[in-house]
This record gives C-alpha cells, sequence and structure tokens, in this order.
C-alpha cells in the first residue's frame, strides 16, 4: 500500500497543500510547530477516518474556515483509488472514486498505516484505554468484521449500565431482561476475544526477535492480562467465564452502575524476563519496545493483507543513538512506504537519505527539496 498523492484543504495550518510522494522513503524536515506533524495526522486521519491525537474534530479544520478536506491517491494491489475525507463542524463525510461511503469498515479495506509518535512511551507506562485503543486500531485495519463487533459490544455495554441504574434505583429484580442483555454481550465479546488472542499470539511470534536484534535483550513479549484471567483462547470458556462472573458480580455492577468484566476492561504489559517493563525498565528500553512493536505490526500487516502498510515516524531518531537507529533502518524494506518527520537532517541514516525524497517545511508550505547523496541536494525534477 502506497499513497501517491495528498491534498489538503483548510486542515489544521494548511489553506491548500498538494504532494506528490515517493514510494519508498519520505522525509519532512522543519522546526517545531511548522506543520510536519500535521501531514502525518492527514495520512493517519485519511486511512482511519479520525485524528490520533487529543481533541475534537472540528480542530482538524483551519481557523476561520468551515469545512476541511484531505484527499489521497491510494495505491493498493497496482489499484488506483481516491480516498477522500470532508470535516465540516457538524459532520464528516467519507467518499471513495467520488462515492459517498457510509459505513467505516467499507471506507478503511485497502489503506492501512502504521503510526509511532514520541507520544507512544505511553503504550507502556500510560492507562489500559491506551492499550486498548492501539488493538482495536490495529486489528480493525486487518479485520473488517471487527469494527462491527466493538461497536455492537460498546452499544450493548452501554445498554446493559443504563439498565444495571435503573434495577438499582427502582429496587427491581427481576433479572430476566438483564440475562438476556446479558447473553447479546457475550455473543459479541466472544468474536472480540478471539480477534485479540489471535492477534497477540501473531505478534509475539515477531516481536521478541526484532527487539532482540535492535537491543540485544532476549525474552521480550506482550501479555493480554484479560478481565476473564483466562490464559488462552476457546469460545466455551469465554462464555462460561463471563456468565459466572456476571453472576457473581450483579451486586456491586447495581451499586455502581457498570459493567465490571468483558474486553472493555482488558488490558496487555510488556515483559522482560517475565518483568514487566512498565516497573523495571528504563525509558530507553520501553522505547525501543514500542519501536519494536510498531515494527512488528508492518510484517504482520504484510502476512494478513498481502501488502505493507504505510509507515509514518513523527521525529523518531532524534533521542535514538547511532547503533540502534542502524538496526531500525535494517527492518524498513525498499517497498514499504516510510514517512518520517525531524528537526534535524543529520538524525537521519545516511542509507534513508540516500533512498529518500526530502521536503522542507516553513511557514505553512511545503517545498520539495529532492535527493541527498553524499551530504549534497539533487534536485528531483
Amino acid at each position: 500500500m502506497k499513497i501517491e498523492r495528498l491534498k489538503l484543504t483548510n486542515f489544521r495550518n494548511y489553506l491548500n497543500l498538494e504532494i506528490d510522494l515517493n514510494p519508498n522513503i519520505n522525509i519532512f524536515v522543519g522546526n517545531n510547530g511548522e506543520g510536519k506533524t500535521n501531514i502525518l495526522e492527514s495520512i493517519y486521519v485519511l486511512s482511519l477516518t479520525k485524528t490520533n491525537r487529543l481533541g475534537q474534530e472540528n480542530d482538524l479544520i483551519k481557523f476561520g474556515e468551515d469545512i476541511a478536506k484531505i484527499e489521497g491517491i491510494v495505491n493498493s494491489d497496482n489499484i488506483l483509488k481516491k480516498k477522500e475525507i470532508h470535516f465540516t463542524k457538524l459532520k464528516k463525510s467519507l467518499y471513495v472514486n467520488n462515492k459517498e461511503i457510509r459505513k467505516n469498515r467499507d471506507y478503511i479495506a485497502g489503506f492501512s498505516v502504521i503510526l509511532f509518535t514520541p507520544q507512544d512511551l505511553e503504550i507502556v507506562k500510560g492507562s489500559p484505554n491506551i492499550r486498548r485503543n492501539l488493538l482495536n486500531i490495529d486489528i480493525s485495519q486487518l479485520h473488517n468484521n471487527y469494527i462491527n463487533y466493538l461497536n455492537e459490544y460498546n452499544q450493548i455495554v452501554k445498554m446493559r449500565n443504563e439498565y444495571l441504574k435503573k434495577m438499582n434505583i427502582n429496587g427491581n429484580t427481576d433479572e430476566r431482561y438483564l440475562e438476556i442483555i446479558n447473553r447479546e454481550l457475550i455473543n459479541k465479546a466472544v468474536k472480540i476475544y478471539e480477534y485479540r488472542f489471535d492477534f497477540i499470539e501473531k505478534i509475539n511470534k515477531l516481536l521478541p526477535g526484532i527487539f532482540k536484534k535492535i537491543t540485544n535483550i532476549n525474552k521480550m513479549m506482550i501479555i493480554y492480562n484479560n478481565s476473564l484471567g483466562i490464559k488462552e483462547f476457546s469460545a466455551k470458556e469465554v462464555e462460561k467465564v463471563l456468565m459466572h462472573k456476571f453472576k457473581k458480580n450483579l451486586n456491586i455492577e447495581l451499586m455502581q452502575g457498570m459493567t465490571l468484566t468483558g474486553p472493555h476492561r482488558d488490558d496487555f504489559s510488556f515483559y522482560i524476563d517475565d518483568k514487566d517493563m512498565k516497573i523495571f525498565s528504563s525509558q530507553g528500553q520501553q522505547r525501543m519496545a514500542v519501536i519494536s512493536l510498531k515494527l512488528a505490526e508492518i510484517y504482520l500487516f504484510k502476512d494478513i493483507l498481502g501488502e505493507y502498510p504505510v509507515l509514518l515516524l513523527d521525529d523518531i531518531f532524534s533521542e535514538i543513538d547511532k547503533i540502534k537507529r542502524n538496526k531500525i533502518v535494517k527492518f524498513l524494506k525498499d517497498d514499504i512506504q516510510t514517512i518520517i518527520t525531524t528537526t534535524d537532517i543529520n538524525d537521519i541514516n545516511s542509507i534513508l537519505l540516500e533512498k529518500a525524497i526530502v521536503y522542507n517545511v516553513k511557514n505553512n508550505k511545503v517545498t520539495k527539496k529532492g535527493r541527498i547523496k553524499n551530504g549534497r541536494r539533487e534536485n528531483n525534477k
């Protein structure tokens, strides 16, 4: 998968921007606050329909404007598609080849991205919600049905919570309707757990080897801390444990007015030698763990989808020593389209520079500078 052309209209700090992108390495160089990250964000939004950053969707619209557009020409399996997202202050509209798409799952198919930002250290040490969100985003790109199961599950959780509150207020002990909700919730939870267990199992086949090649540290993996306490997926086991916990925790759930067990309460942790990296590892090791995870995702996407996703790297190399930079670069194959931002071109490995088209970002404008070889710029006209 590759994005051949990107066009922005009233997106963040860009009034109008149109760029033809290199199928291999693209490097955007500029000072902080010039809009480099906004370019990566626009590609992420074009793929997944939502931003990776905090804030409201209205924030994507340039101040003083009423509508923003992101347009891209995407190449998947040598088939070109025009993808567009239009934002107004009231709605978001999705288009593929000028046809409006009503369902997110139909729009997302055919254009996948993997993003690394400096804030991704929170994947290791931040809240469980951050890690659940990562799981949901990645699995949604790999399996279209997952979005439906997840949305339906969340709707049923909301309905169940409202009914628990109603039962508690009214003192209603008739649990027959609650049992019906429980069964619907369990049916969706089984599907979600199946995808999650499969994803983590496949990631763990790739992750330890990548982490070792970068850090020379063995026995790194992620462990799925699901709220059921089960180690392997079994539909019957999920059904049995969930039903048992719903019955066992009913009084507590009635008092709290919320569902305390299920995929929406799950988490995963990074471990080295059976020690939780959140507690026992350095910030440098945590950064390498996240980078290793992102690299593992690239190869898993290739295995499942048959194509590499587009890789978005926001200021990845500034806090990594030269030895580790060189090791990371070895995983960036020529057929992985990679889009990198940096404040200093000297942070970029020379091997990447030789393959890259460099763009300068300044004063809300992007200027194509061409290729750099042996420290010299070559115009790419």
